[in-house]
Parts: structure tokens; sequence; C-alpha cells
């Protein structure tokens, strides 16, 4: 296989397919007229039925594209090169948005309010009440019983009921996997046809295609390789079919492990085969994106899902990590990948020569991978009431949120909410911002002791937190009449059992994560007031609330003494147990409402690009933040102290973490002077044995190399860094992304 010239092919058709291109417009849908037709000359169809009719359609509609020496096969010509789970960016998300507008219909008043607040950088409305992205297939069930098994289920199920709902359920299921099954049929057929005509350097990929599109993903893989053409065409059928984000290529590494084994036994396969196969299935992701632009110029700044789970433990606790993951990484790096983003889980079993691995890319300007802790994620899992065996089998969706392949959709990455926004709210709100968030806050000025100020300014977070929980449980129900996804539920474990499809709560799990962003602003704001208005009494709260509401203007003295004030992220036991003691209510809390699927609301710890775009929004805050100074994401450390990196560490080990299943995230960065393989290994090791949090984004840099490459960018083209849930190359940055990477504390 030319891998190096596959690599070109991809680009040159991506990029005609791509919005980058001023010819491509959104709404990008192939098919869209023939979808319009159809639903207006069929009123009567139910949602679910219409879903069905979708599915046929699109099965019709599907042009098969093999790449010359690409054996995988999965290019239908109905997506945009970047879709990443925006509906208006494919074929799938035709019903999705043709429904939408129910959301605003239910409640226009509402409706307006709830947006008001991601304008207002309150929380964040992407949506608004249901996340349609950050999906993970539920590959392990297929590739165990193919989509011909799960067929079957449904069949067997539609037989033993008499519920109208159910069996219209089932039988649009059926729809679903029939339809993919044609799919498949159909890239069988255009590789028969063109080994006809191929060159001879061509037939190996297409014979491989002809043989393999013909089975699965209906039957189980058989190989190796279909089990990598089965996991890519699954990701694949997520997102044509469904109109929904796929951001999980899946676990290989503990997928196909056995194949691999097996294919090597029998003869079937060398190392170096299975090496190129790897390298082959591993640039589709990066080489369909126009990632040599200015992230102005990419769709989303260049973020996309497409992650992928590498390492860990099964149910018992045994470690999985394996020669694949090791060729998996390797092939990451050697082929300058940006995009799938990798997520290496560990625990206290992973071998030393996984962590080495990974330091070659941290120790080469390449911060693209990141961490799990299965030591937190599992017990938190099985904590929030899962099967350990289920929870053994997390994933990390998009950027960072859990979810467990095959028994959930857990949603979590369209809710962020600002803690440091309350905080604001609660000093400075104005009636303005009040009418339009359809809230009123409490001001905390007459507070006579600490623990008074603390509950206000607790009841004003619950305030505006049930405020969105309620809206998200009532207007999130609207989901199921707005994109019921069957065939996709039906590949999940709980859905063909219940005879429900997942958006209505089929799944074996409903959860809906909430996660809470800023936590260092919230706890430092609250230090600072206790130790310089309570304990210490250098000033009045009235003093220190007025110098936050003038930005501090004439008070720096009194800013510099916030500023030296126990702060989350110094390993003191003062800050940690006031932590700890306001994310043991936050978890108690948002604990106690039910969502919009029958399921619970869990609460995860991480934030995404609102560092950056919710700062103009939050005023000055009482732990010396000026108007408008970057956030902090998740559990990370403010930028306003110089910690230590074992003393964040160390504060990480000792909040109720495993209380947070949606996911705990600390994104740090780490001086790269003076660090080696070993110490860097070590570093690693003393965050997940201290059980310091559930996710670990690191980048490993000096602030002399980041300055360098502002003024001398064509020096350091190959130097990426950690942003948001992403990595970008630094010098396609814009300026002001540059200057808040810039500005993060860089740990020693």
């Amino acid at each position: 296989m030319d891998i190096e010239q596959l690599k070109q092919n991809l680009k040159s058709y991506y990029g005609t397919i791509s919005l980058t291109n001023p010819q491509i417009t959104s709404p990008f849908n192939p098919l869209q007229e023939q979808m319009d037709s159809y639903g207006a000359a069929h009123p009567e169809l139910t949602p679910t039925q219409l879903k069905a009719a979708q599915y046929e359609i699109i099965s019709e509609g599907v042009k098969p594209i093999l790449f010359p020496s690409d054996p995988f096969f999965y290019e239908t010509t109905l997506r945009a090169a970047e879709y990443d789970g925006h509906t208006s960016l494919g074929a799938g998300g035709w019903m999705l948005r043709r429904n939408l507008p129910l959301l605003q219909q239910a409640s226009p008043e509402h409706y307006r309010q709830y947006l008001n607040a991601g304008k207002l950088a309150l929380h964040l409305t992407y949506g608004p009440f249901f996340d349609f992205d950050h999906h993970c297939f539920p590959y392990s069930r297929v590739m165990k019983k193919g989509l011909g098994g799960i067929y079957e289920e449904v069949r067997k199920a539609a037989e033993k009921t008499d519920d109208p709902a159910k069996l219209e359920f089932y039988r649009c299921a059926e729809a679903g996997l029939l339809a993919v099954r044609k799919i498949a049929q159909k890239f069988a057929a255009e590789a028969q046809k063109k080994l006809a005509h191929a060159q001879e350097e061509e037939k190996e990929a297409l014979s491989m295609i002809a043989s393999a599109a013909e089975q699965v993903p209906w039957t189980p893989p058989r190989t190796f390789y279909e089990g990598l053409a089965a996991m890519k065409f699954l990701y694949e059928m997520g997102c044509v079919m469904e109109g929904v984000g796929m951001s999980v290529l899946g676990a290989p590494d503990r997928l196909l492990y056995r194949l691999y084994r097996a294919d090597l036994e029998e003869g079937r396969l060398t190392k170096e085969k299975a090496y190129e196969l790897i390298c082959t299935w591993m640039i589709h992701t990066d080489y369909r994106l126009q990632l040599e632009k200015n992230v102005t110029e990419q769709f989303n700044a260049g973020e996309q899902g497409d992650t992928m789970i590498l390492g860990g433990t099964d149910e018992l606790g045994n470690d999985i990590t394996n020669e694949l993951s090791f060729m998996f990484l390797r092939a990451h790096r050697e082929h300058a990948l940006i995009y799938p983003k990798i997520h290496c889980r560990l625990s206290r079993n992973t071998p030393d020569w996984f962590l080495d691995e990974t330091a070659k890319d941290f120790l080469n300007g390449r911060n693209v991978l990141s961490y799990l802790n299965d030591e937190v994620i599992i017990p938190a899992q099985c904590m929030a009431g899962k099967d350990r065996k289920d929870a053994a089998n997390y994933m990390a969706g998009g950027c960072w949120e859990i979810m467990l392949e095959s028994a959930e959709q857990s949603e979590g990455a369209h809710c962020y909410f600002s803690l440091a926004r309350v905080m604001d709210l609660v000093i400075q709100s104005n009636a303005e911002e009040e009418q339009q968030l359809g809230l009123h806050f409490t001001r905390p000025d007459g507070s006579e002791s600490f623990e008074n100020f603390y509950e206000i300014c607790l009841s004003q977070v619950k305030m505006a937190l049930q405020s969105m929980l309620e809206s998200l449980a009532e207007y999130g129900k609207l989901w199921s009449r707005i994109n019921p996804c069957p065939f996709l539920s039906a590949c999940m474990k709980g859905c063909v059992e219940k005879g429900v499809d997942y958006t209505a709560g089929g799944a074996q799990y409903s959860p809906h994560g909430i996660p809470l962003t800023g936590v260092a602003i919230y706890i430092n704001s609250l230090l600072a007031i206790k130790d310089l208005c309570f304990e210490r009494k250098y000033c009045s709260l009235s003093q220190l609330l007025d110098a936050v509401r003038n930005n501090w203007e004439g008070a720096e003295d009194l800013r510099s003494r916030a500023l030296k004030a126990p702060h989350f992220g110094d390993g003191e036991k003062e800050s940690t147990a006031l932590a700890g003691r306001f994310l043991n209510e936050m978890a108690d809390f948002i604990g106690g409402f039910t969502n919009e699927r029958g399921g619970k609301f869990q609460v995860g710890l991480y934030s995404y690009v609102d560092v950056l775009q919710w700062a103009p929004r939050t005023r000055a805050t009482p732990d010396g933040r000026y108007n408008g100074d970057f956030l902090a994401a998740g559990i990370t450390p403010t930028r306003l102290h110089g910690d230590v990196i074992t003393d964040v560490f160390r504060t990480g080990s000792e909040l109720p973490l495993k209380r947070f299943p949606g996911s705990s995230v600390m994104t740090l960065s780490l001086s790269r002077s003076g660090l080696d393989a070993e110490r860097f290994k070590a570093l690693i090791r003393s965050w997940q044995t201290l059980c310091s949090c559930g996710m670990l984004q690191l980048n490993c840099l000096t602030r002399e190399i980041l300055e360098d490459a502002q003024k001398n960018p064509q020096d350091h083209q190959n130097l990426i860094v950690r942003l948001y849930g992403m990595s970008a190359r630094f010098v396609t940055l814009d300026p002001e992304r540059q200057r808040e990477f810039i500005s993060r504390t860089i740990l020693k």
C-alpha cells in the first residue's frame, strides 16, 4: 500500500467537500430535496417511522467512494469533510434539523432565557437541551454479534409483543439494520466492479474490500483486517444514518487483539502487515481536514471529536495493554498525526513500556496525548450504580466526557456550567442580566460570618443549576420526537429488551452529564474572603466586595493580599477541605434530580474553550482576577499562582472525585527544562497512584520555546500544544489563543 499517495488522494478528495471550499455551503445534504419531498408527502408518519424512511433514502443515495490502495470502505459522499456531529453537515441530520423548531415552540420565553445563559456565559447551550454530538458506537456488541445477530434479537423481540409503540421501534430498527447491510454490499459491489479494470497495485485493497464488505459488519469480523474495517464503517454509519456525532473511534487494542493474535498464529498476517494496516487506518481523520491552515480558517477552529482509547484494565483489574497499543501510538507519532485524539488509560498495573512510549511524544514537542485514570473513573462509575463489567469498558468522548461503550449515551459536553460566572453574578449582577436569564441573585454583602457568606453563594449556585437542570429534564424529553435513532439504539444494551429508543431512556443506563467548570476561581474567591474578612480581618467584607466591583482599581494592596491567601492547588488542608466540602455539596444536589430519560444527572469537572470565550463576560472575582482575565478549566488551578506540580497532584488526591462519574480533568503545563523520560514517567506514575483526578491533559514545554515560536513560526512548524480537549500546531493559533496558552502557569 502506498500510504503517502493515499494521504494525497484523501487530501485532494476531501478538499472538494470541505467547508473551507467556498463552493461548499451549509447545510450539506445531497439528498435534501428527496427527503423534504418524502416528508411533505407523508405527514401522517411518526418521527420513528420517518427516520426509517430516512434510512432507506440514504441507503439508496450512497455513492461509494474507494480510494486506490485503501483497503477500508466508508466514504458515502453524504457528509462534509469536517462533519463532527453538526447536523447541518450531513444527510443524516435531516430529521434533527427538521424538528429542532419544536424546542422553541414548546416555550418561546423559556427557550429565549435558556439561550441567554449561553450568551451571558453562565452555561453552555449547545443542543440546546440534549447532546446530539459526542456519541460512541456500540462496537463491542456488533463485533461480537454482528448486525445480523442484532437483527435476529430485534426480530424475536417483535414476535413477543403486541405493544404498538414497541413494534414500531422494532420495525424501524430492522429497517435501519437492513439499510446498513445494503450500504456495505454496495461497497462490495463497487470494489468487485473496479477489480475488472484495476491496476495491479490496486487489486489487493479492492479484493480485501470485495470480500470483507460482503460479510462485515453483518457478521462478526473473522480477521484483524475485518475488525479494523468494521470499526471504521460502523463509525461512519453512526454519523451518516443517524445524524448524531460519533466522537469515538473505539478501543482497537482492546477489541481486536484476539483477532490479531489468531491471525499471527494461523499465518494470515505478519506484524509488518498489521502495522501497515494500522497506519492506513489511522491517517483518515487528519487527512480529511485542513489542519495546516490557521485555526480561524478551519471549521470549528480545528476542533473535531474522533478520539481513540488505548490501554487500561478489564473488569478484574487485569491490564490489557498489548502490542497493538504500542503500534497505534507508534503510527500516530511516525505519521505526525494530531487526530485521532488518543486517550491512554492507566492503572497501577500499566507496564512501564507503555509510559515510555507516550513520553516520546511529550519530550519531542508533540503534546497530543491525554491520560485517563482507571483507578478513579471505574470506581466512580460503580458508585453511580453501574456494573463493573460495563464500567471497565468506558471510553472518553470528543474531549473527555466518560461513556460506557455499548451501555449508554451519557451526554455531558453541551451544558458546561460556570462557577466563576456565578460568583461574578452573586457579587455584581444587575437587573438587565437577571431579566435576560430569568433569575434573581441574592447579594452577600450583609454576611456576618464566613459560613453565612458560603451558604448564600452556595444557594445561588444551586438556584442557577436548578434552573438549568429543570430545563434539561423538561425540554430534553422532546429528543425522542426530534431525532429517534432506532438503528443505533438496537445496537446498544437495553433498548431491544425494553423496545425503547435510547433517546427515550431505553439503554442500559441513561445518565446526563453536568460539567462544572471554574472550580479553582470559585474556591479561591471563598478562601480570599474567609482569610481577609473573617479570619485575619484585614478588611471588611464590604471593602473587599467594593474593590472587586471596581475591578481592583485603587486597591492594589488588597488584591496582593487576596493573591497570597490559601488557594486551590497549594496542597494545603484548608483549601483542599473547602474544595472537598463544596464538591460534595454539588454531587449531592445534582444527584437528586431526574433527567429527561428517567436517569440521573451525573456531575463532571471539565470545560472547553470557555476559558477563553467566557472570560470577557466574567468580571473581577475576589481571588484577584481582573475583569475579563482568562478562566480556569475543570479542576485546573488558576494561572495566578506559581504552584508546584506535586502540590497540585496532592490537592486532587484529597478531593471526592469518585463522586464525579462524568469525568474530572486537570489541564497542566509542565516545564520541559531538565525533563527526561524517567522523570516524566515518575510524574505520570505519581499522578496516577495518587488518584489526583480522572483525566490529565498535559503540555511539556517552556515559555522560551513558545515565545520564540511566536517570533519565528517557521522554526516551530511541528510544535503541537494541548488546548481545550484538542491539540493544534501552535503556529496555526490566532494571537488570542496563543496569548491565552502562553499565560498558563508552567509547573516545575
